[in-house]
Order: C-alpha cells, then structure tokens, then sequence
C-alpha cells in the first residue's frame, strides 16, 4: 500500500467539508462509498456524496446518504474586493435582469478608483475529495475536465485497488492484490475505528466484497477477504439480506426485456461475437428500465460462455444510441479502446454513438470488428 491509514486518518483530522466521489462503476464501489459516508458523519465531518448515475436496485436496503449530488455547481463563490482604506462603501445593491446581474456599489466619497477594486475567486466550499475506484483522474471524464482547478488546489485521498492506479493523491491507500475497495476500507476502519462500526457500516462494506467477489466464489478471493468479511459479521452485517438483494430472482420486468434481446440476438461463432438491439420500445413493452442492460448483458456472457465478446446496442431516453461490450480476451478490448480512442473503466465497456440509429450503429460496429481482425 502505497501511503499508510496513518495519513488518511490525519488528513481526515484536518478536514472538515468532505466530497466523495464515486464513479458506480459497480457495487462495490457505491455501497464503500456508502460505508465511508456513514462513518465520516460519526466523526462530525460535512460529507457530500457525488454521482451522477442511479444506484441499482440490488442495494436498495442500504440507506442512500442524505447530501448526495448529481453536479459540481456552485462550488466556489468569486469574491469583489474593495480597498477602503481612503474610500469607505456605504451601500451595496444588487439587480437581476434576464440576462445581468448588477452590482451597485455606493462610495463615501466621490468615484471608486479601479486601483482599489479586485475580483478574485474564493476558497472551494471543499478542503478534501476522496476519490473511490477510479484509477485516473481522467476515468472521471467530464466530472474531471470541467472542474479541473477543484482537483488541482483541494487534496485528494485515492482509494482503489486497480493495478494501473496513477496514484494521484496527497494519500493513495492503493491495494493492487485486494478483491475490491470494501477490502480496502473493511481493513482501513476495523484497524482505526473499529468503535464506530455498527450495522448499517458493516452491512455496506460486507456488500461490497460479496458483490467483488461473486459471494466468495472468484478464484482470487484470499483467506484475508474472508477474515475481514467473518469480523463484518460479528458487528451484524446481515448476509443473508445482502444475497436476497445481489442474487434474488430476476423481476418480470427484468425477464419481458431478457426474452425480446433473445428474440433478436444474433451470433457471429467465427469471431464467437454475440449481441443484440433494443429500443425505447422494447423498455416501455417490457416495463424494464434502462439500469438492467448490464445485468442483462452480464446474464448474457453467462448464458453464452463460449462467445468472448457480448454486445448489447440500446437506445436511451436521450435518443442517443449506446453500446455496451462485455469482453473476455484483454487483447480484443485493448483493439477497442485504441480505436475509439476510450478508457477501459470496468468490465463493463460503454460507447457513446450519439444520433445514430441503432442499425447504423450495428453496422459501424461489426465493420470496424472485421477491419481491425476483432
């Protein structure tokens, strides 16, 4: 690990307003995030939880945090500064129009020099970001583009256990050989506040590592995991809910949409491709919602184990046109990336087409398969 709990515990001493970030790339991401909420509060720390994606259904019994955002807005307020050392202000009004906002400032004395005006920004609202699951600033995309003078001036915790992390934090508790971040903070929090653990932080952690590893059953899962998991236990995290919620029996929503992708799926056993269309109206028929593609396509790969590639093209309510790929070989993914020019982020790879249609896409798709001998 490449920065010790100690600096973690003293920059969480110093901070008082706390962002956490959690891209939910997949479960365990979210509900560790939920964990490090639940305890920060115990402690008296400000925390905000930012995400601009839905939580999936399977961690509905985990109480979402109150202050959770989807946007970075209004972050830093922009501060105009008068010298009045000569020249004291005796009044300041303010004017909104349709497209202005008007500042009427009032002088002792006379006109305001410009020499003693200044307009500078504020301190961010935030003096920490923890950052969970994500191994670049980057993975972040626009969170990160947009906002840049946000991850440069406040400090950062970095929280993963993803081998190619850059390691871009003032502390990176980075664990390359950990089945998931809920290890990571499962041996973080028992070592430096097991006092504070109760159910609902136990619950949320033991989520997160059932989830990582398919309820134990990886073949990487250490004999550490399941240590960290038995202690879990003995503060009441509730197993047997976790795995009715993880791996309860499909909805009849989820099964309408499961059975009109198979009623389309189409198979390539040269290249061992398989994918399938689906539109809004495949949604409204079924009553499904967008968030069962990835457990559709995960179901999918299962089904179809001797396919290395699983591809699902939808439609969203954006009228946008998205391709979700599911791929086992390292290399074939790499051939993707490198030719759309895009992070791998999970297991889970997702492309944006924009307006085009769902056939225009299946075509630029397969084409650029057999161009580049996918």
């Amino acid at each position: 690990m490449l920065n010790s709990f100690e600096d973690f515990k003293k920059l969480i001493k110093k901070s008082k307003e706390i962002l956490i970030i959690s891209p939910e790339n997949s479960i365990d991401v979210r509900v560790s995030s939920f964990a490090l909420v639940y305890l920060l509060e115990k402690i008296n720390k400000n925390i905000t939880l930012f995400s601009n994606k839905k939580d999936s259904d399977k961690i509905a019994f985990l109480p979402k945090p109150i202050k959770t955002i989807s946007n970075l807005d209004g972050l830093r307020d922009f501060d105009l500064i008068f010298n009045t050392q000569k020249n004291k202000i005796i009044d300041i009004k303010t004017e909104r129009k349709e497209k202005e906002c008007i500042i009427h400032i009032t002088p002792e004395k006379g006109a305001i020099n410009p020499k003693d005006f200044s307009f500078i920004p504020a301190k961010f609202k935030f003096d920490l970001i923890i950052i969970i699951g994500t191994h670049s600033l980057e993975q972040l995309q626009s969170t990160y583009l947009e906002n840049t003078d946000l991850f440069f001036e406040v400090p950062k915790i970095n929280i993963d256990y993803n081998p190619k992390n850059e390691n871009y934090g003032q502390v990176n508790l980075v664990e390359d050989t950990a089945s998931s971040v809920g290890e990571i903070l499962t041996d973080l929090i028992l070592e430096n506040y097991s006092e504070l653990i109760d159910k609902k932080i136990s619950q949320a952690l033991l989520t997160g590592i059932i989830s990582a590893t398919e309820s134990f059953q990886i073949p990487t899962t250490s004999p550490k995991v399941m240590g960290l998991s038995a202690q879990l236990m003995k503060y009441k995290a509730d197993q047997p809910t976790i795995m009715r919620y993880l791996y309860r029996t499909k909805d009849l929503a989820f099964l309408k949409l499961w059975g009109r992708i198979m009623a389309r799926l189409n198979w390539n056993k040269d290249r061992k491709i398989i994918w399938s269309l689906v539109s809004q109206e495949d949604f409204t028929q079924s009553s499904a919602e967008e968030s069962y593609i990835k457990s559709v396509l995960e179901e999918l790969q299962k089904s179809f184990p001797q396919n290395q590639t699983c591809l699902i093209i939808y439609g969203n309510k954006k009228d946008e046109t998205i391709a979700l790929f599911k791929i086992v070989d390292e290399k074939k993914m790499k051939l993707l990336t490198d030719t759309y020019e895009i992070e791998n982020f999970d297991q889970i790879l997702e492309i944006n087409f924009g307006n085009k249609n769902l056939i225009e896409t299946e075509k630029e798709i397969l084409k650029t398969m057999i161009k580049t001998d996918f």
